[in-house]
């Protein structure tokens, strides 16, 4: 059962799941999983069935991308009892002023008391940390807030906006067309192989803590704890930092 694999690797000590314990939940898997492109760098080939992620991420000593994270959250979900499907999406490039490559995100739809929400385990160290209601209502997280906003765009019927304190911003569009095994698998091709894909040219690495985050390159580690940044050059090799970062 993957459910039980996934709350050991969490250190989450409840037996069960509910909809109002997912909050903490997802903090403990935030802490747990880095987000990090060394699959992807590596081309390493594995399945991403329920099994397939399960050897990689929970026997593994690997984080993953969207497609791995909120995949693997959703077999447990589902486990659990709880109404979810996995959703596609594209992410907007705020620098660029333009969409990303099409397609290439992935995250879950939950339904709960006839209200929907979205969970999203697998946007970087952009995580709402808690369910996000399709109400259009700001939840908050750690120096930043998230809200789903009902709006038509060329990319998807709804958005997953952010405000770091200047205003709203869009992280991603989506649809609420459930997509399955097969889309991540082209999803994956794409993040692999497309020359658009920030993903498959350097190793990176980012992990929220309680306190702040960390942001790994192959050069430098950039540790945020609280108020305070630091920058520094990388003193040992990526793979032996990353695996650090992992319990």
């Amino acid at each position: 059962m993957i459910q039980s694999a996934f709350l050991q690797k969490i250190g989450y000590e409840a037996a069960s799941i509910t909809f109002d314990q997912l909050p903490d939940l997802l903090r403990k898997m935030a802490y747990t999983f880095p987000f990090e492109n060394r699959s992807v760098v590596g081309k390493h080939a594995y399945a991403l069935d329920q099994e397939g992620l399960k050897h990689h991420l929970l026997e593994g000593s690997r984080g993953g991308l969207c497609y791995d994270l909120n995949p693997l959250l959703y077999y447990v979900l589902k486990e659990a009892g709880l109404a979810v499907q996995l959703v596609q999406g594209t992410v907007y490039n705020k620098e660029a002023e333009k969409w990303a490559l099409d397609g290439t995100h992935v995250a879950i739809v939950l339904q709960h008391h006839h209200e929907r929400y979205l969970i999203d385990a697998g946007f970087g160290v952009n995580l709402p940390l808690q369910p996000v209601p399709f109400t259009g209502e700001w939840v908050e997280a750690p120096s930043l807030r998230f809200r789903v906003n009902a709006e038509e765009t060329e990319k998807g019927t709804h958005l997953l906006q952010l405000d770091r304190g200047a205003g709203a911003e869009t992280g991603y569009a989506f649809t609420l067309k459930e997509v399955g095994e097969d889309t991540l698998v082209q999803l994956r091709h794409e993040i692999y192989e497309n020359e658009a894909s920030p993903f498959n040219k350097r190793l990176l690495a980012s992990k929220l803590t309680p306190t702040g985050r960390v942001i790994v390159t192959e050069d430098h580690v950039t540790i945020h704890e609280q108020e305070e940044v630091s920058k520094k050059p990388l003193s040992q090799p990526f793979e032996e930092y990353v695996q650090k970062l992992l319990p």
